[in-house]
């Protein structure tokens, strides 16, 4: 005998309360870290989000070109700072990109650069709880493991603090990025037909590779997790479709405008630099289906 059929009506209230609760998650995100703005305005707070505005404000006025070859004599002093090989530009990049991108909307939603990076953190904090939530239902399947997992996220302390508004750091774009790479990395793996969205997860590394230096963190846990499903034969060899291994593989060689100590060390896998790049480069593309035998 089958089990009580669920009411149309009883699944639609349901999905909308999800939904809602999502919805929710991500306001009390942006909304807890505006704190700092209701009680003290538009400001940047704190050494370093200073001199992250500061850059920001160079490329603005200056341009790539020369925000690339931009030695600071008002950094590091006496000896001055050469910013283009010591900084991680995604930030900057990226808020110069959102200014600009406002302004040719209109008066009405234009920013000035100074806003933009106040709600910076904010704005890419809600990002990071939307994403949280879809890397949950990804990975366990459950609508409601995904909202609990979010509603989590949007105030969890490790990240609200490093991610309040004023607070113009590397950290608050970086565990976004962070999150966008773990969610299509996973999402590439679901189905044999999924296998392009390997690309899209060696993009979002490169971004995170861009943004902070932490991405040898996302390397080491998706390294880790290709490790262990190959032997236990839940993918098969390329992983998957190696479009994910070649772009990634791609942005660390190429790594434009990125610290020179994240070239010259070698941070676990840089002794296999030259074979890695080769194999990524060179090897051929197989288009064998990879078996799916579990849902991650």
């Amino acid at each position: 005998m089958g089990g009580t059929p669920t009411h149309p009506l009883a699944s639609t209230g349901v999905a909308l309360a999800r939904c809602a609760l999502f919805a929710l998650a991500c306001f009390f995100a942006y909304d807890i870290r505006l704190y700092a703005v209701t009680e003290y305005g538009r400001i940047i707070h704190e050494f370093d989000p200073w001199f992250n505005f500061r850059a920001t404000q160079y490329l603005a006025d200056n341009g790539w070109v020369r925000f690339s070859k931009w030695f600071d004599y008002m950094s590091w002093y006496p000896l001055g700072r050469p910013v283009g090989t010591t900084i991680y530009p995604g930030m900057q990049v990226t808020a110069v990109t959102i200014w600009k991108t406002l302004g040719l909307m209109g008066d009405s939603v234009a920013m000035s650069l100074n806003d933009v990076c106040v709600f910076f953190p904010a704005w890419f904090g809600a990002v990071a709880t939307l994403l949280t939530g879809l890397l949950t239902a990804e990975c366990s399947g459950d609508k409601s493991a995904a909202v609990v997992a979010s509603l989590v996220m949007s105030i969890v302390p490790a990240h609200t603090m490093r991610s309040v508004a004023g607070g113009y750091d590397n950290e608050s774009l970086a565990v976004t990025a962070m999150v966008l790479t773990f969610f299509v990395w996973c999402r590439a793996l679901r189905t044999p037909r999924s296998w392009p969205i390997g690309a899209a997860a060696g993009l979002a590394y490169v971004y995170m590779v861009a943004a902070w230096g932490g991405y040898t963190f996302v390397l080491n846990m998706v390294g880790l997790h290709a490790a262990i499903l190959v032997p236990f034969g839940k993918v098969r060899v390329p992983f998957p479709k190696s479009n994910g291994h070649r772009l990634r593989t791609l942005g660390d060689c190429l790594r434009v405008l990125l610290p020179v100590t994240t070239v010259t060390t070698t941070h676990g896998t840089r002794a296999l630099f030259g074979p890695i790049t080769l194999s990524a480069l060179l090897g051929p593309i197989t288009r064998t289906p990879i078996p799916r035998t579990v849902h991650l």
